[in-house]
């Protein structure tokens, strides 16, 4: 297991990210297949359904999974503190409110037709997205735990079994969408099944492991559930992740509402390119995953510079993979665009995908600093500079899809991707080098 609160090698941190990035692709690699699945058993309304009930994913990624996330962070600071006390009520405390989220989510569930009217769901697409949208709602709460357990693994050193976890999860969710969509002829709502299923087994996995490692043990074991002290300073730590992710989110829920408005073959595009462009993050998101580990611990044992090489360096790393992609770019994003959508793809369709794909790779070194800062940020317990730049993100998508968009059409949508990670991205390395500032001056 590494040790992050030392310097490792490139050899040791290649043996924690390598893993990370696989299992990471292999989990975003369900996306675009799931939407060239819908595409090929069914039609491109049914890829459509998947584009415009994404403004809610996003809202759930951001409820659940920042919201656990942000419980680890806490996690990991208390283990670079070396108490075992605080440590292990601060897990069981990330635990006991992890299981609350999952409750609530079950309870939405119920309830989908609402969500569809604050999405701007077109009527003709309702009937279609109703039960994919109720189990995107049912698999919330999974995604939460999962996500939770995961991050917990991996703070004690381990990256392996949870890479193993994800990266079967994904084969799961494929082999079970073709099952339902090819062999029992459901509709879109099998894509959302399939996933729901598979964080629901990997999250009975990642328990049974958890619970018979030695880390596992020495967190969970007994288990009394925390103390009101340490539930205060988790949702501090995961509200301060939620808000900015919702404030994000939200600001994307908007965006995605005017973009509902433009034609089922631009809607459609724009899936596919968006699935492609989360496919392509998952390096980047590693090396952020990384940053938020080795930074969380080395702040909470005091060794600032540690920290600051740690975060350098996921950056330096993080920019050879953006020039790749630049210069990939120009042959791969036609070719994949096409690839998904199948040979009887309009050009419309075609067109709108390979516009904002393009441009989606090109602003990826924004994304890095945005993703980097903002963890960094966070284990630094700077919560209210993750609020701010949620609330920056936020604004560069309402203007957008009030401003831009009426003005410049389907264009400002492509155009904008830059400018919506940019304002965000380089505000947080401003706030992070002025904290550093600060704690060199003592």
């Amino acid at each position: 297991m590494a040790r992050f609160t030392e310097k490792i090698s490139e050899r040791e941190l290649a043996l924690f990210l390598l893993p990370l990035m696989f299992s990471s692709i292999f989990q975003q690699l369900y996306t675009p297949f799931g939407a060239a699945a819908a595409g090929r058993f069914l039609n491109e309304e049914a890829v459509a359904v998947i584009g415009a009930c994404s403004a809610w994913e996003s809202i759930l990624d951001a409820l659940f999974v920042s919201m656990t996330t942000g419980f680890a962070i806490s996690i990991n600071r208390m283990a670079g503190l070396g108490e075992e006390k605080r440590l292990r009520e601060t897990a069981q405390g990330a635990v006991f409110l992890s299981g609350i989220l999952a409750a609530g989510s079950f309870f939405l569930a119920l309830f989908p037709e609402p969500f569809m009217v604050l999405a701007n769901i077109p009527v003709q697409m309702r009937e279609m997205s109703r039960e994919y949208l109720r189990f995107l709602l049912l698999g919330g709460g999974f995604q939460g735990i999962q996500n939770l357990l995961i991050c917990v693994i991996q703070g004690g050193g381990e990256i392996r079994f949870p890479s193993m976890v994800s990266i079967g999860a994904a084969i799961v969710q494929t082999g079970l969408s073709l099952t339902f969509l090819g062999y029992f002829h459901m509709g879109v709502e099998s894509v959302s099944l399939a996933v729901l299923l598979s964080q629901a087994g990997s999250s009975l996995l990642l328990s049974a492991y958890l619970l018979r490692s030695q880390w596992g043990r020495l967190l969970f074991l007994p288990f009394q559930g925390g103390n009101p002290a340490v539930w205060r300073e988790l949702s501090a730590s995961g509200m301060a992740k939620t808000m900015m992710t919702m404030l994000a989110n939200t600001g994307a829920f908007v965006l995605q509402r005017e973009i509902n408005n433009f034609s089922v073959d631009t809607i459609a595009g724009y899936t596919y390119a968006n699935s492609l462009m989360n496919l392509f993050m998952q390096p980047l998101c590693a090396y952020a995953v990384a940053a938020n580990i080795m930074s969380a611990q080395n702040v909470g044992r005091g060794n600032w510079e540690l920290a600051v090489f740690c975060n350098r360096r996921m950056t330096v790393h993080s920019m050879v993979w953006c020039a790749l992609y630049g210069i990939a770019a120009p042959a791969a994003v036609p070719a994949l665009i096409r690839l998904m959508a199948g040979a009887g793809a309009c050009v419309q369709l075609l067109d709108a995908g390979t516009a904002w794909l393009f441009v989606a790779v090109y602003s990826y070194p924004f994304l890095v600093f945005l993703m980097i800062c903002r963890n960094a940020l966070q284990g630094m317990g700077r919560y209210s500079s993750l609020i701010l730049l949620g609330f920056l993100e936020m604004l560069a998508k309402f203007a957008t899809a009030w401003v831009l968009i009426p003005r410049l059409g389907y264009g400002a949508v492509c155009l904008s991707t830059a400018f919506i990670w940019a304002v965000p991205g380089l505000t947080g390395l401003w706030l992070y080098r002025r904290r550093l500032r600060t704690v060199r001056r003592g």
